[in-house]
């Protein structure tokens, strides 16, 4: 379970890289620009901006640690919510502090969570309000022990808004009353897998039921029949001379009188049944290792283990995780960019954008896996053709320019700049042969000048 959930926190909030980008929905980013009187450059620089300030405040505000807690439990029982407050650090909320409702489609109806808190940390017209400031008449214990309260807060949908209001001891908290935008929602409840008209989902554990049950059942056996094989017995025969008493208190080295045929050992003789036994827990092992990504399930058990085997059965693992991939960009990471969007935007750490123009788009996960492989393909591909055709035929042959542009698309990397155009290389090809053939006629220019205008006449010579 940890290291699924580490594989998934690492490839769906990858350390020192964006995992989305803001990119312009069903327009040209050339014409966004010119929409709002500034260069292509400046517009894609200040996008960067806002998603660097994105990424930092999930960094600095320990909103990882929570996100990786949430995904183990999310393997575990199916089910988790983040929640993202206006000011501060984030909270997990398991299964057992939340209640959600969802409709048909699965989208959120409503939710109740659930907190305990002391009483003193209140403003004391607050508590005032609750009526937390009465003691107890009669308590008997001390008075430091303070009691938690039980907070509930309800977060439902209502005219494309999010309504959010608390109670204590069913009364509603003065001042709790609020509106979320409906696409930046602080509450992001989580569940795996998704079934339709299904408010919770029931884990990865579920889909493997059957052999975690066989495991327990199995490792309980072994257990008992350890602990069985563990006693010692002896069998005396009955026409011994000998009293059993004498042999339970003989020490190590001494000597009795006895014939050794009268006395024997009992054994279990299930030694071929527990090693079946054992290699069936292995296999099962073996089975759970491998759909829970652990990595040293992937690499058989020999000498010469190749590392074409290696990376391709850890592509075939993730692709299996591709479902999860899919489910948690939609569900999680799209929500909370959004939501953090939303509230450095209420601090004023970022500017306004253009609703329903400018869009976050998500870079990692299934969108990672099938860049991975276009670029597996392109590169196998190009390695294979070089060595058919050979360096010269494979230059011929191939679009150089064209082979860089489908390779950085792979990569998900801008190619503007980085890629020279074909005017530009003619361009340089032109200074390059204007510079050698000045070369070459230097010497011959040198060679002139240094030479005589004329040769002097006999006459003025004497």
């Amino acid at each position: 379970m940890n290291s699924l959930s580490s594989r998934l926190l690492l490839a769906l909030f990858p350390a020192n890289a964006n995992f989305f980008k803001l990119s312009p929905d069903g327009v040209d980013m050339s014409a966004l620009a010119e929409q709002a009187g500034i260069q292509q450059g400046e517009l894609e620089i200040g996008l960067a901006e806002i998603e660097r300030t994105v990424i930092n405040d999930i960094e600095t505000s320990g909103m990882r640690g929570r996100l990786a807690l949430c995904l183990k439990h999310l393997c575990g029982t199916g089910n988790g919510m983040v929640y993202i407050p206006d000011e501060g650090n984030a909270k997990f909320y398991p299964l057992t502090r939340y209640v959600v409702n969802r409709d048909g489609m699965g989208s959120v109806l409503e939710i109740i969570t659930l907190d305990s808190v002391a009483p003193s940390t209140l403003d004391p017209k607050l508590q005032s309000a609750l009526g937390l400031d009465k003691k107890k008449e009669g308590n008997s214990k001390d008075d430091s022990a303070e009691v938690n309260v039980e907070l509930y807060t309800r977060i439902y949908r209502e005219a494309e808004l999010w309504q959010v209001y608390q109670e204590v001891n069913d009364v509603i908290v003065p001042g709790s009353e609020g509106t979320y935008p409906i696409d930046a929602c602080p509450w992001i409840p989580l569940r795996i897998p998704e079934e339709d008209a299904q408010s919770y989902g029931a884990g990865l554990i579920f889909d493997y039921f059957g052999d975690f049950d066989a495991l327990e059942k199995l490792t309980k056996a072994m257990l008992k029949g350890a602990a069985a094989a563990a006693k010692v017995l002896w069998a005396l025969d009955q026409n011994a001379e000998i009293r059993p008493t004498d042999i339970t208190k003989a020490e190590s080295g001494d000597v009795l009188r006895f014939k050794a045929d009268h006395l024997k050992s009992i054994t279990q003789d299930k030694y071929a049944d527990f090693r079946f036994v054992t290699e069936y827990i292995e296999s099962l092992i073996k089975r759970l290792e491998t759909a829970f990504g652990v990595r040293t399930s992937i690499q058989r058990n020999g000498e010469r283990v190749t590392a074409e085997e290696i990376r391709y059965l850890a592509q075939e693992l993730e692709e299996v995780l591709g479902g999860i991939y899919s489910i948690l960009a939609e569900d999680l990471l799209l929500p909370l960019v959004r939501r953090i969007m939303d509230r450095l935007q209420r601090t004023h750490r970022l500017p306004e954008l253009p609703q329903g123009i400018v869009k976050p788009r998500i870079v990692v996960g299934v969108a990672a896996l099938g860049r991975g492989q276009d670029m597996r393909k392109l590169t196998e591909w190009a390695t294979a053709a070089k060595q058919s055709l050979g360096d010269q035929v494979f230059a011929q042959r191939v679009d150089a320019g064209e082979l860089m542009y489908r390779l950085g698309a792979a990569s998900d990397l801008s190619m503007k700049g980085l890629i020279k155009s074909d005017e530009t290389l003619q361009q340089e090809q032109q200074d390059q042969t204007m510079q050698q053939a000045a070369i070459r006629a230097a010497p011959n220019l040198a060679q002139a000048a240094m030479a005589p205008q004329g040769e002097p006449s006999g006459n003025q010579a004497g």
